[in-house]
């Protein structure tokens, strides 16, 4: 087995992996300022384990003054068990990215302390890097659809014998 840091990413791979980092230039840090992230990459780590596929969208970062705001869209797709019958099946999930951001540190612990101006907005630096992996995550996680349906139609299973209805009716005796 091969050690984790000794294997050689293909090209895109590897550009995919830092797809989700901008350099961080003066524009950005004045009021006014904007910079553009088209994002194409694999789900950050620690989102759900139902992405799978490839998160797709822009976001643009305007500075306000106050922070930065994040607007966008954000596609991807989702593999779901049915909430009535357990098969999985792919959802697509269209994201409208509509957050408050902020220029601090992702790594530094006092980032995460509430202050009375602060409205929980999400760090996004990373040292002199933009890094949109930690608001694309929770987006990602904050979209989950709780429940799903493989299709509007589906019968699900039996509560007696569990016998999936969408592949015929089941042989338990009917209830009065």
């Amino acid at each position: 087995m091969t050690p984790l840091e000794q294997i050689e990413l293909p090209a895109a791979f590897r550009a995919a992996v830092c797809i989700m980092r901008l350099t961080l230039e003066a524009n950005i840090t004045q009021e006014g300022g904007w910079a553009e992230a088209e994002i194409c990459a694999p789900p950050p780590a620690g989102s759900a384990p139902e992405f799978q596929d490839t998160v797709t969208g822009t976001i643009v970062l305007t500075n306000s003054g106050v922070g930065l705001r994040a607007e966008g869209r954000l596609q991807t797709q989702v593999t779901l068990p049915c909430s009535r019958c357990t098969k999985e099946h792919v959802v697509p999930l269209d994201i409208q990215v509509s957050e408050e951001c902020t220029l601090q540190d992702i790594d530094q612990p006092q980032t995460y302390q509430e202050t009375e101006a602060d409205d929980n907005l999400t760090p996004i630096l990373n040292g002199n890097e933009i890094d949109l992996s930690e608001l694309v995550r929770q987006l990602l996680n904050l979209h989950l659809p709780s429940r799903s349906l493989c299709k509007p139609d589906c019968a699900g299973l039996c509560p007696n014998c569990g016998q999936d209805l969408n592949e015929g009716s089941c042989h338990c005796p009917a209830e009065e």
